[in-house]
């Protein structure tokens, strides 16, 4: 997991990018208001979020 390319500092925009480029399609494109439509979403923004915190802790060290 030390060497994983998902985990990396530069692979940490994507998942962001992913994220807001995936919710304007469910919103605009696709038009829908199902909140089950929008949970990749929140997995995107959650393994972000704790490959923000992973990065941060390994470089405290």
């Amino acid at each position: 997991m030390e060497n994983s390319l998902f985990w990396s500092r530069n692979f940490i925009p994507v998942y962001f990018i992913v994220a807001f480029l995936t919710f304007l399609l469910f919103k605009f494109y696709i038009r829908t208001d199902n909140i089950i439509a929008y949970l990749p979403i929140l997995l995107c923004v959650v393994i972000g979020i704790a490959s923000l915190i992973y990065n941060f802790k390994e470089k405290s060290d």
